[in-house]
């Protein structure tokens, strides 16, 4: 041996072995960490596909021209915005040929809420991890809470908190300042109407609140609970609502271990033609 050459240190056990575990563990996590990006760019892709089937849908069964069908109205910048409502609509409602428990689409302006809207009476939880298509989903597809039907007077769409911000998990946005100013209104087509919602209210909730409850009569008891929406807000929007509104909830996970809610009355409607 050549002279002053030393002899390698063995490194103790527990380092190996330490070295290991960070690897495995290391592997795991980026296995499940790349599983859980794939999953999400499937859910991602199946939405965006079913998307441009109803833009092909409206293509195909729209009316040239739908300026007609908006209304009569001075502002004909309005009256246009209301016929691309409507041609949107004429696709979407299509999608029920390809999913009977199929009731809706609802749209909100520079969020990544653009989903169709299920509705499953038998089973009211049947899409909370299912796919439009009813295949196994974590994310799952937005759907109406039960008694909810589409002709109640306070409707409730349930949708998850996603951290990627999909599904509904771009409602928390409304929690940041001035997010609301510019994000108000949003639209839900139905197999017959367009309609636009403009949002009133927004706020954390225990899971057993009374915001949950459903099938109200215009009385007073449902302005009382209106009310209550109100002076919940996170902020005083200033819109008006009454007893006689339609209104519509959107319920996610919160943060805070509870959930938040946002209420909108429905301002606008317009009927597809058939």
């Amino acid at each position: 041996m050549t002279e002053g050459k030393k002899k390698r240190k063995k490194s103790p056990w527990w380092y190996k072995v330490g070295i290991l575990v960070f690897g495995a563990v290391f592997c795991v996590s980026a296995f499940m960490a790349g599983r859980d990006y794939l999953a999400a760019k499937k859910e991602a892709d199946a939405f965006d596909s079913l998307s441009k089937l109803a833009a092909d849908y409206a293509e195909e069964k729209a009316p040239a021209d739908l300026t007609e069908s908006a209304g009569e109205t001075t502002d004909q910048e309005k009256a246009a915005e209301w016929a691309e409502l409507l041609k949107e609509a004429a696709g979407y409602a299509a999608l029920k040929n390809e999913n009977p428990d199929y009731v809706g689409w609802i749209r909100i302006p520079d969020t990544r809420i653009d989903y169709p809207v299920v509705d499953r009476e038998s089973d009211p939880e049947y899409y909370l991890h299912r796919a439009f298509d009813g295949s196994r989903s974590f994310g799952g597809t937005p759907f109406l809470g039960e008694a909810s039907g589409v002709d109640t007077k306070c409707l409730i769409i349930y949708g998850h908190n996603m951290k990627n911000l999909s599904m509904f998990g771009s409602l928390k946005k409304y929690k940041t300042e001035d997010f609301y100013k510019d994000h108000q209104f949003f639209t839900i087509y139905t197999s017959e109407y367009a309609y636009r919602y403009q949002i009133f209210a927004y706020y954390d909730v225990p899971e057993t609140d009374e915001v949950y409850t459903v099938g109200f009569a215009p009385d007073e008891t449902f302005q009382k609970f209106i009310d209550k929406m109100k002076q919940k807000s996170y902020d005083d929007t200033g819109v008006n609502v009454t007893k006689d509104d339609h209104i519509m909830t959107l319920s996610t996970c919160s943060t805070t271990g509870k959930r938040f809610v946002v209420h909108a009355v429905r301002i606008g409607e317009h009927a597809l033609e058939k």
